[in-house]
């Protein structure tokens, strides 16, 4: 009787111990890929996690050979939870990833746009300016009249962008580069520089 009782608790505590060990191990996996920086240590994370459960699991084989294929079947199927898990999590950090990527990128080209309007803006709304540089309010110029349709194909693709999940990044940057093309051919039409000129010029 107590051999009976002796079997199942051993059992429990060899698959405890199993579990422990792939539990940490893929935890230390994930974290090694969390930080990012040192790939060659989640390997031996990995390597050395593995041959560690896996040496666990064959000497319980050994001890216990009377339980040897619940010890294995737990063992393999917590492996096997222990990699979903982890791939999982790197697959929803490089979502994330990819995300701030795409939001950086649409930042960064809103920051462009608005810096052209707002040089565009000084034109208009500054009194001395206009005055100095009519020709960059005269839509009857061609240069001004492109710069005008670059502004409003920029703000049509601007508001698609935003509404785009995926960013329609590709559109939307030509955009931005064709508009701050023709705000600099419109400048030099006018005889006007918005920023002054370096001593090599």
């Amino acid at each position: 009787m107590p051999g009976l009782l002796a079997l199942p608790v051993q059992t429990a505590l060899a698959v405890a111990v199993i579990g422990a060990l792939i539990a940490l191990t893929a935890f230390a996996v994930s974290r090694g890929l969390l930080t990012d920086k040192d790939r060659d240590g989640v390997f031996w994370y990995g390597f050395t996690g593995g041959f560690a459960c896996l040496s666990a699991m064959l000497g319980a084989m050994v001890l216990i050979p009377e339980t040897a294929a619940v010890t294995g079947l737990a063992g393999m199927l917590g492996m096997g939870l222990a990699g979903g898990w982890v791939w999982r999590g790197e697959q929803e950090r490089a979502v994330r990833r990819r995300r701030q990527s795409v939001e950086e990128a649409r930042s960064a080209l809103r920051a462009r746009h608005e810096s052209v309007l707002q040089r565009w803006v000084s034109y208009e709304l500054d009194p001395a300016v206009a005055i100095d540089y009519p020709d960059m309010t005269d839509v009857k110029r061609p240069e001004t009249a492109g710069l005008v349709r670059a502004m409003r194909t920029a703000a049509v693709l601007r508001e698609q962008e935003d509404t785009d999940d995926d960013g329609a990044a590709p559109a939307y940057e030509s955009a931005v580069s064709e508009l701050e093309t023709a705000f600099e051919k419109a400048e030099r039409a006018a005889g006007a520089r918005s920023t002054p000129p370096s001593r090599d010029s």
